[in-house]
Order: structure tokens, then sequence, then C-alpha cells
């Protein structure tokens, strides 16, 4: 017995339209063939962030200095 006629038919949704636009927007450097230069101004910010929170971090006290090991 064959159970294809007691089911009711599922409509298949329509797959979602390629993309969005943050998909596009990420896409964006590769299209204008400019991807490295992306990457370097990301590294170059992310470097610069890091620069000013060593730089303006104070500095450790002598408590709490890290122990030398000598042998």
């Amino acid at each position: 017995m064959s159970r294809r006629g007691t089911r009711a038919r599922r409509r298949r949704s329509a797959p979602a339209p390629y993309g969005g636009s943050v998909r596009r927007l990420l896409a964006l450097p590769a299209l204008l063939q400019i991807r490295w230069l992306c990457i370097v101004a990301v590294m170059a910010a992310a470097a610069a962030a890091y620069a000013a929170v060593l730089l303006t971090a104070p500095p450790m006290p002598p408590s709490r200095a890290p122990v030398q090991i000598t042998r």
C-alpha cells in the first residue's frame, strides 16, 4: 500500500536569493581588486590599537613583577 496519496503535498519554499547586503559588502574588496589593501589596512588598525594599549598601560608595580628564576 502506498502512502503517496495520503500525505499532503508540501510546497518547497524558493531558495533564499543569493547574497544579501552583508555578503555583497564583504565581497566588495574582491570585486574592486583591492583585497590586499583591505587586509593591510585592517592589520595596521589592529596593530595601532594594540600599540596604543601597550603605550598607555600603567607600569607593573614592583610587588607584582615577574620572578626571574636563576639556576
